[in-house]
């Protein structure tokens, strides 16, 4: 099929070292930009529905958004990020960056207690958010006594700033400089920081580039990840610019959406992420998808049937890959057309992978036996902001289980921890529990999980009330609904008078798993 000649081609230029797959090798993340922006233009950079900014009026967006920044915050300080995916979300970013300031990022439908948390581990003398999450991130930014900058309507908007001179601002910033903090669960699900300088930072953005090579100025990009989070700041900021193209921007995935929005800018490159997305996809009308030829995955364990659905519909595999915000790509799907299904690739240049024993000795295990996958490599953290070191000799636990094939591949195959991923994002039960625990009249919580076709996994919570405490799902569901994001609330909470217990008097959540399983069968049976 056609699709298969065009991917053919493509792998045979890269084979043959093409040039137009080289990148230049910068020491920082603001260098990169503005070299683009200067190199190229009259490029279309991004584009957002009727919207569109060439790289010189991406430029001109950046350098007056940057001058509003540096009268509030001074090289080194702290911006946070706090706006859903937008045009003004990009010219956010790469304007603090540029005023020579350190960015955290946070997901923009978090409410104050959640942006709380993290200003409390990396607090922000300034908050840029969007027009819709203004009045959130705005108590936030109070709470933590920072500035706040709305950016779009009611704000900053980008038209008020293409007048500028598209200049780079005269800030000094090296590989050493801070770059940007992006948070994580890590293995309990209590928000930790992930800190790394405009050279490590870097180290990423080339290594997703080694992972997928993608041609310089050839490439139309199409992301869908938040980008508040790891995948969505590079998919959705920093690799587009890194390979001088246009990038599609989608606020919300919505698959009909998306497929037409593919077909109508011949889009190459799809972020794509973990399998609900694609799942979404397949579901979604037919469209014309010939100019596509790279489709990364990864966030989520991807079925046999969806990978088999997806490559019989594009001609194209699905390109897995294992990463943590804590070392950026480790792993991922070679190009050739020698990966292995069930696996997440090959270990990226750079990155060690071993397999540790669960016992907590420490040994090594040979392939095909299940352990925890340890990681280690110059873009792996050894440690969190504030906290003491969590690697040992460099190498860092994931809390992740899998094993490594005889030629290497490593599988991911289960979570050492409670932890869920949905749709992507980790979600922590001890959280979830934690917010149905503030309601007096709820004695005790559990939360897990069950599959989800389009998420992958959601959480159920179990809660115990006591006899006549009038509690009801919807006062609980609403409850949630004020104090988390919308994928971390339960897709159910069935109220009990007592949770079943084990032995030690800690809730059975074998037993409640299964329980969880009856109660989503029965009530999807009812409707």
């Amino acid at each position: 099929m056609q699709k298969s000649k065009t991917r053919s081609e493509i792998l045979r230029r890269l084979s043959e070292g093409d040039p137009v797959f080289t990148r230049k090798e910068y020491s920082d993340v603001v260098t990169m930009f503005w070299d683009t922006v200067e190199a190229c233009p009259d490029q279309l950079a991004l584009v957002e529905g009727g919207r569109s900014l060439s790289y010189a009026q991406f430029g001109a967006a950046v350098a007056g958004l940057a001058a509003r920044i540096s009268q509030i915050v001074p090289p080194s300080g702290r911006v946070a990020i706090c706006i859903p995916n937008s045009i003004e979300a990009n010219v956010a970013i790469y304007a603090a960056l540029s005023a020579g300031a350190e960015i955290s990022t946070a997901n923009a439908e978090y409410t104050p207690r959640e942006l709380g948390a993290l200003f409390e581990i990396a607090p922000p003398g300034l908050v840029l958010a969007g027009e819709r999450n203004s009045n959130v991130a705005g108590e936030a930014a109070d709470n933590a006594h920072a500035q706040l900058i709305t950016v779009g309507e009611g704000g900053i908007a980008i038209e008020q700033l293409l007048d500028t001179q598209p200049t780079r601002p005269e800030v000094k910033i090296t590989g050493e400089s801070p770059c940007i903090i992006m948070f994580t669960g890590g293995s309990t699900g209590t928000p930790k920081g992930v800190q790394r300088s405009h050279r490590s930072e870097m180290s990423i953005i080339k290594a997703m580039h080694t992972a997928w090579p993608t041609r310089d100025q050839e490439e139309v990009w199409l992301n869908v990840a938040p980008i508040s989070h790891v995948w969505g700041t590079h998919m959705g900021c920093f690799n587009p610019v890194y390979g001088r193209s246009p990038l599609i921007i989608v606020p919300r995935f919505q698959p009909d959406l998306v497929a037409r929005l593919m077909e109508e800018h011949r889009v190459s490159v799809f972020s794509g992420g973990p399998a609900a997305i694609y799942q979404g996809l397949l579901a979604a009308p037919d469209t014309d998808l010939s100019a596509l030829w790279l489709c990364p995955g990864g966030g989520s364990v991807f079925s046999r049937q969806t990978l088999s659905s997806w490559e019989a519909k594009t001609g194209l595999p699905i390109l897995e890959a294992f990463g943590m915000t804590e070392g950026g790509p480790l792993t991922a799907q070679p190009l050739d057309g020698t990966h292995q299904y069930g696996t997440t690739g090959l270990p990226l240049p750079g990155i060690e992978v071993a397999i540790a024993a669960l016992d907590g000795s420490g040994k090594r295990l040979p392939a095909n036996e299940n352990g925890e996958i340890l990681i280690r490599g110059e873009r792996v953290i050894d440690r969190y902001m504030g906290l003491p070191p969590v690697a040992e000799d460099g190498w860092l636990p994931t809390g992740d289980i899998g094993f490594t094939t005889p030629d290497g591949f490593l599988a991911v195959v289960d979570r050492k921890k409670d932890m869920l991923i949905v749709a992507g994002f980790n979600v922590y039960p001890s959280e979830i529990e934690e917010v149905l625990s503030l309601l007096p009249e709820v004695s005790d919580a559990a939360v897990v999980s069950v599959a989800d076709d389009r998420k992958g996994e959601v959480p159920i919570a179990f809660v115990a009330t006591g006899p006549d405490s009038g509690m009801t799902e919807e006062v609980l569901l609403s409850h949630c609904a004020e104090r988390l994001t919308s994928y971390k609330i339960p897709q159910a909470v069935v109220v009990l008078d007592e949770l079943p217990k084990t032995p030690a008097r800690k809730p059975d959540k074998r037993r409640l798993g299964e329980m969880a399983k009856q109660f989503m069968q029965k009530r999807k049976g009812s409707k």
